[in-house]
């Protein structure tokens, strides 16, 4: 990938990119980045993302399909932990990070008009809105390069706390948008306070994040074979995934597992990933006696997490909107668990309405109701065998439709083919 080429260029903005398969920081824009150019090879992808010293990246590295590029933006470097693991969760652990948010805009500013001068793309694709979207809409407007973004959850909710000053950003950014998409109908209607009539920006394509397809079936052989290695007997294994952040609501699901315990015959939660929360949702199983019933795997990936979700019998994805409006748009861990042939228990609030049919693909409960929640869980326990065969065949069923080739074209149809169609040979 040089620049100059035939080939058409689009260059993505991010502010969460792994820096390797090992990195815990989420990755799901690299796993799109990697179908996108999957299925459509002509494509030249760069990817332009702020360092982080947590994950050890490095200005500039060639991956097979795409070149990721990687920009500073404070001094002290240390500081530059703002991005990677998310930007809210960031300044909520350490509030002297707010002083660093300008420093990431303008570096991030910067970095976006050297990259696009350089390789002149055909199409600047922001992934969430703040800052990418509304850094990459001054870049637009600098160069006259198209820009189109995907909104993920909060990125753009954040504007509504600041007075009078949140529309002034918001709106000009959705009128220079060439096309946009949202994770869910939830993420979208966030983005529709600025614009309820729909008539400042372009139209706004729902289209989820992606997942990949287990490359075996659901069989009983490799349940078996994951819960030996986990440690596991016959019980009941229940299992989240997810950071333990407030928006995850995992403190609720114990709850809910506090009241249902002793209706569900043996049981075993796995708690599969790491975060600010463990002391203190650890002090909470204990207190709630539920010592014995539940497991801190930690950060998981690769061969772990798939013995994780080839050992379970059911997935919770208990997520809230946060004390302080932080939410999730559509957990990518959702269209995972679908893809194992596992049921699934989900909270509204976490976009799940948008994927899950109640009582056919999957239950749906409402955030922060441990009652819901714990009638949810003995309901799901207690299914005969030719319901949950039924809730496993549909669930399989649905999750073809949120493979990362089927995602990665509808995101390729929605938000670049007009733009990469039309690009001009460069020379």
């Amino acid at each position: 990938m040089t620049t100059g080429s035939a080939r058409p260029c689009v260059l993505v903005v991010a502010s969460t990119f792994p820096s390797s398969d090992d990195d815990p920081v989420p990755a799901f824009v690299r796993d799109q980045v990697r179908a996108l150019t999957g299925e459509f090879p002509e494509l030249d992808v760069y990817v332009l993302a702020p360092h982080d010293r947590r994950s050890h990246t490095r200005s500039r590295t060639r991956h097979a399909g795409f070149e990721e590029v990687r920009f500073h933006y404070a001094l002290p470097r240390r500081a530059e932990v703002l991005a990677g693991r998310g930007i809210m969760p960031a300044l909520r652990s350490n509030p002297w990070l707010y002083p660093v948010v300008p420093l990431l805009f303008l570096g991030e500013l910067v970095a976006m008009l050297r990259e696009t001068r350089r390789l002149r793309p055909a199409v600047i694709y922001a992934h969430w809105f703040t800052p990418q979207a509304v850094v990459a809409s001054w870049v637009s407007r600098l160069t006259g390069v198209p820009f189109v973004f995907t909104t993920h959850a909060s990125d753009v909710d954040v504007w509504r706390r600041v007075p009078f000053g949140g529309p002034l950003v918001v709106r000009p950014t959705l009128r220079r948008a060439r096309a946009a998409s949202a994770v869910s109908t939830r993420t979208l209607q966030r983005l529709r306070q600025f614009d309820p009539d729909g008539r400042t920006g372009p139209p706004v394509h729902v289209i989820p994040m992606g997942t990949h397809l287990p490359a075996e079936p659901r069989d009983a052989d490799a349940r078996t074979t994951a819960r030996t290695s986990l440690g596991l007997g016959d019980e009941l294994v229940l299992l989240f995934v997810g950071r333990l952040v407030e928006k995850k609501g995992l403190h609720h699901l114990l709850e809910a597992l506090h009241l249902a315990s002793d209706t569900l015959g043996p049981w075993r939660l796995l708690v599969a990933g790491d975060g600010p929360l463990r002391t203190e949702l650890t002090a909470a199983v204990d207190a709630q006696g539920l010592t014995e019933h539940v497991t801190f795997v930690g950060y998981v990936s690769g061969g772990l997490k798939e013995t994780c979700f080839r050992a379970a019998d059911v997935l919770v994805v208990p997520s809230v909107v946060a004390s302080d409006g932080d939410v999730e748009g559509l957990p990518v861990v959702l269209l995972e668990g679908l893809s194992y042939g596992l049921p699934c228990i989900a909270t509204r609030q976490s976009g799940a309405d948008d994927i899950l049919d109640d009582g056919r693909t999957g239950v749906l409960v409402d955030e922060r109701d441990a009652a819901q929640m714990a009638d949810a869980l003995v309901r799901v326990a207690g299914m005969g065998d030719d319901a949950r065969d039924e809730l496993v065949a549909q669930a399989i069923e649905l999750s073809h439709e949120f493979a990362w080739p089927a995602v990665a074209r509808r995101h390729h149809e929605a938000l670049l083919a007009p733009f990469v169609a039309c690009a001009q040979v460069r020379p």
